[in-house]
């Protein structure tokens, strides 16, 4: 495995058969759009502080892999075996440059409309309308991206999903409440069962698609399959491609 959000992640999952990889991204304090999941540095990298208040110089001089632990790394006795191989933060343009085909799956974590603003304005930049795909767990977020950016592809947001989740309770009845093409959920949510082969059919009813995250358990990868999933968010993309194959 590798340091998430990273160069040595996204290679280990294309050299696995990922066909998307899912980002989750953060803006600097001059407004660059950087590849990372958490607001604050402390957890991923050497550096501190929030991410939103330091620019991009900064941020490209950290090891984004410094707390990554693999205790099973022959090489690394320590446990950090991609500790100060120059690993870095990437920009959302850096990703599409380094990864010119791939589809990928850009989760914004502000929720603010700069963030939203300047992912739509890099991938205008690197032409890669046909190839993204924004989520976001912040409805504000969508809802400014759907009305700002309507060129862009948006998957399902909270609300989406508990209109959609009501429409399928009282059997499909009435007008389809979403009109978004893929959804991404867990598997369940507060007890709330997303997973059953039912609903999945019901999301394909409306020529949408489902995928779960973030599923590392086979037995887990291969349920979802047999249900009808359409794909799967993993870390674990070596255990997922002995499945499919």
């Amino acid at each position: 495995m590798a340091p998430e959000n990273t160069a040595p992640a996204f290679d280990f999952a294309m050299a696995h058969n990922a066909d998307v990889l899912e980002i989750d991204v953060r803006l600097s304090r001059d407004g660059q759009v950087i590849v990372i999941h958490d607001d604050a540095l402390d957890r991923t990298t050497n550096g501190a502080g929030v991410v939103r208040n330091i620019g991009l110089g900064e941020l490209k001089v950290l090891d984004a892999a410094y707390w990554f632990k693999n205790a099973t790394e022959k090489t690394a006795p320590d446990g950090y075996p991609f500790r100060g191989r120059g690993v870095t933060l990437l920009t959302l343009g850096e990703l599409f440059e380094q990864y010119p085909v791939v589809r990928v799956n850009i989760d914004i974590k502000d929720n603010e409309a700069a963030a939203v603003d300047a992912v739509a304005q890099v991938i205008a930049q690197y032409q890669a309308v046909d190839r993204s795909v924004v989520a976001s767990f912040h409805d504000d977020v969508l809802t400014h991206c759907r009305e700002r950016h309507p060129w862009l592809y948006t998957s399902a947001g909270m609300a989406d999903v508990k209109r959609f989740y009501w429409w399928y309770l009282k059997g499909q009845k009435g007008p389809v409440p979403v009109s978004v093409k893929l959804f991404q959920l867990p598997m369940s949510y507060f007890c709330i069962p997303l997973a059953g082969k039912h609903f999945i059919q019901a999301v394909h009813s409306v020529n949408a698609s489902i995928n779960y995250w973030t599923i590392n358990k086979p037995s887990q990868m291969m349920d979802l399959w047999q249900k009808g999933a359409d794909g799967i968010v993993t870390d674990r993309a070596d255990l997922a491609d002995k499945i499919l194959s």
